[in-house]
């Protein structure tokens, strides 16, 4: 029963809809939603626009004589048509274009829906957005010469002009809205003021309501008055994009300061490190120095030591001066290089080591600096060095007396 009920009830209905698709027609964009047929239903309108601004053009009235009809005819010669001010680009794409810059620069979207079979949509086209003011405001500022409003209009019988109906809630005509498109991210964070409100877009992207006409009591405004109306809120939003911006700029010179500060103390605190480095280095550098002089220092002295205990052993081993008047003797007279003299008595067979030894001794008790010193005769000219420390007095010809000459080698 279900089965034969449906089908009696398509058999009755199927008369109306053919009468109703031969009435109401589908249209060349009906219920097509793409990137080209969105473009190429932007075209349309454009061009469709384009030939309502060629209606208004100034016509010459021929009834008027004289120098008013020179000056009208001349105005009708120089007149340039403006061009319409409407994106030809469909209404993702147009999306995409006004997200695509930055948001410091970002145009604001003027919304126009046409409903072609609305009493006054023509004429509002014609009457109100053909208007000389309103067209050189929209002009003037058309963000395809990187201005600061992106204007789009559609028919309703289009899927973009259907989309933006049911987006903005559209339930009367002429329909006209200003709108500050913004990245999801970006808007999640602000808010809106108390005449605007925040709607949903699409694409990833959220709209700010600034200026909303539509229905019937649009027509009764003045054209001059709707120009005022958005020339206010495209300036309102102009001056808020100024102020973002030099928000942004004072952040970005706060930052760069800061960063300066940072790399000035990096700088700086590199610095006292390497300073300090190069302290203690130059410290540890000073600590050596000094330990290597005093450990040369204790060398020399412990060498010293040694050898005044070497020199005092040899005097001792040679069994002291021998008297005076013994026999196998040499007594020697020690010529100091300070002109005093030294006399002592050795035995003959005592080295010159023996001889050194003593001198050695000698210098120590009398507190004389003398470290380094040789030993030489007159006559015969004779030097001993320490090649002749194993040479006996008798061998070195210093027996029974002579007189040595003692030089100073560090003088």
């Amino acid at each position: 029963m279900p089965t034969i009920v449906t089908i009696l009830i398509r058999v009755l209905l199927w008369p109306v809809f053919k009468v109703a698709n031969l009435a109401f027609p589908a249209l060349e964009f009906d219920g097509i939603s793409n990137t080209s047929a969105s473009d190429r239903a932007a075209r349309a309108f454009v061009a469709m626009f384009q030939k309502q601004i060629s209606t208004v053009r100034p016509a010459i009235n021929n009834n008027i004589e004289g120098d008013a009809a020179t000056t009208t005819t001349r105005q009708q010669e120089h007149y340039v048509e403006p061009a319409c001010p409407f994106s030809p680009r469909g209404y993702n794409s147009t999306l995409g274009y006004i997200t695509s810059r930055p948001p410091n620069s970002r145009p604001l979207l003027l919304l126009y829906l046409h409903s072609p079979l609305h009493a006054d949509g023509t004429k509002f086209i014609r009457d109100y957005l053909c208007h000389s003011q309103l067209l050189q405001l929209l002009n003037s500022n058309n963000s395809s010469s990187h201005g600061s409003v992106v204007c789009f209009g559609a028919s309703v019988h289009t899927a973009d002009g259907q989309l933006v109906r049911d987006m903005m809630g559209v339930t009367s005509f002429p329909f006209l809205a200003l709108l500050n498109v913004k990245s999801s991210a970006r808007s999640s964070s602000g808010s809106s003021t108390s005449s605007a409100s925040a709607m949903n877009g699409n694409g990833g992207v959220t709209m700010e309501l600034l200026l909303r006409m539509e229905g019937p009591k649009l027509m009764t405004i003045p054209p001059a008055q709707i120009a005022v109306y958005l020339n206010t809120t495209i300036t309102r939003h102009a001056e808020v994009l100024a102020a973002e911006e030099a928000r942004r700029l004072q952040r970005e010179e706060e930052q760069q300061l800061r960063e300066e500060q940072n790399r000035e103390f990096q700088e700086t605190l590199l610095a006292d490190q390497m300073r300090e480095i190069e302290r203690r280095e130059a410290a540890e550098r000073e600590q050596r120095e000094r330990e290597q002089i005093e450990e040369a220092e204790r060398l020399k002295k412990a060498k010293e030591e040694s050898r005044l205990e070497g020199a005092k052993s040899l005097v001792q081993n040679a069994g002291g001066e021998p008297p005076a008047g013994a026999t196998g003797i040499a007594s020697l007279r020690f010529t100091l290089p300070n002109g005093k003299r030294v006399d002592r008595r050795f035995n003959a067979s005592d080295r010159i080591e023996t001889i050194r030894a003593f001198l050695i001794v000698h210098f120590h008790e009398q507190g004389i600096e003398m470290k380094n010193f040789s030993l030489s005769t007159n006559y015969p000219r004779k030097t001993f060095n320490e090649n002749d420390d194993n040479l006996t007095l008798g061998e070195a010809g210093l027996t029974p007396q002579a007189v040595v000459m003692v030089q100073d080698l560090d003088s």
